[in-house]
C-alpha cells in the first residue's frame, strides 16, 4: 500500500535526521551536507547538514539509500512534485547549538 511506502519513508528520514543532529552545532568545522532525497521531476528534495562527528560513511549510506528508496517510490506510485530546483547550500553554520545553511 502506497501509505506503508510513505511511512517507511518517514521512518528511515526521521532516522537520518536523528543521525545528523546527535551533536550540538558548535563549529562550523564540524558540519558538513549533503542532498537528499529525490523529487519526482528529478534532483534533489533537499539538503541536510551532519556532524562530521558521526560514522560519515555510514550516515551516507543511509543518505544514498533513502534518495534511491524514494526515486522508486515517486516511480512506482506516479508520484508529482514541483521542479522548482532546490538551490545547493554554500556551507553550513552554528546558530544556537543547532546547524543552518548558508546560501
Amino acid at each position: 500500500m502506497q501509505s506503508d511506502d510513505q511511512a517507511e519513508l518517514e521512518k528511515r528520514y526521521q532516522e537520518i535526521v536523528t543521525l545528523a543532529n546527535q551533536y550540538s552545532c558548535e563549529n562550523t568545522g564540524d558540519w558538513k551536507f549533503t542532498a537528499i532525497g529525490s523529487k519526482a521531476c528529478g534532483g534533489a528534495s533537499g539538503y541536510i547538514a551532519y556532524s562530521v562527528k558521526i560514522d560519515e560513511s555510514s550516515f551516507l549510506k543511509k543518505v544514498d539509500q533513502f534518495t534511491k528508496m524514494q526515486a522508486d517510490y515517486n516511480k512506482k506510485w506516479a508520484a508529482y512534485s514541483d521542479c522548482a530546483l532546490v538551490v545547493q547550500p554554500k556551507g553550513v553554520t552554528c546558530d544556537n547549538g543547532k546547524p543552518k545553511f548558508t546560501y
